[in-house]
């Protein structure tokens, strides 16, 4: 008697579980990246607010969330994520991520890197829903990299302002 096709064929059938099992739990509402915290792509922007108080340095200000990817665009400014995020059960979203920041040298533009996180509170505890988000930007050392800002839900954001010598 071979019962190697028997032990094969149950394999096979122990494989197949094991991959529909995995495959089920990158699905939406598993925490995987089934549909991500929002659905297609979300725009807030404003002339930037701190405090209830307009920005001085901050002119418009962009933030553009997709399933994996965060942009916050500041005036000579963006912070970046990219990868998986999600939104806590208080409406806030913590992201690691990179500030690019743009200075100029003789009317040459430099732009450097450094490590930041952007913590987003979105007045309630749905991106979509929400009309508002407050965002602030972080070094590693807790310093405001980015004044805090409150932005609003738009349906699509206006082109960031370029970043020009004196800006």
């Amino acid at each position: 008697m071979n019962v190697l096709p028997e032990r094969l064929a149950r394999g096979a059938r122990l494989l197949t579980l094991a991959t529909l099992l995995a495959l089920a739990a990158c699905g939406p509402g598993t925490g995987g990246t089934g549909t991500g915290p929002i659905s297609g792509v979300l725009n807030f922007s404003g002339s930037g607010f701190s405090a209830g108080v307009p920005c001085p340095t901050c002119g418009q200000v962009n933030l553009r969330l997709e399933d994996e990817l965060v942009e916050l665009t500041v005036t000579c400014r963006r912070f970046i994520h990219t990868g998986p995020w999600e939104i806590d059960a208080q409406g806030l979203a913590v992201l690691e991520g990179t500030l690019e920041t743009t200075g100029f040298d003789n009317g040459l533009a430099l732009t450097g890197t450094v490590p930041a996180v952007l913590r987003l509170q979105f007045s309630e505890t749905r991106a979509d829903n929400s009309r508002e988000v407050a965002a602030t930007v972080r070094d590693a050392h807790g310093n405001h990299l980015v004044e805090p800002l409150t932005l609003e839900q738009r349906p699509a954001a206006a082109s960031p302002e370029a970043c020009t010598a004196g800006s």
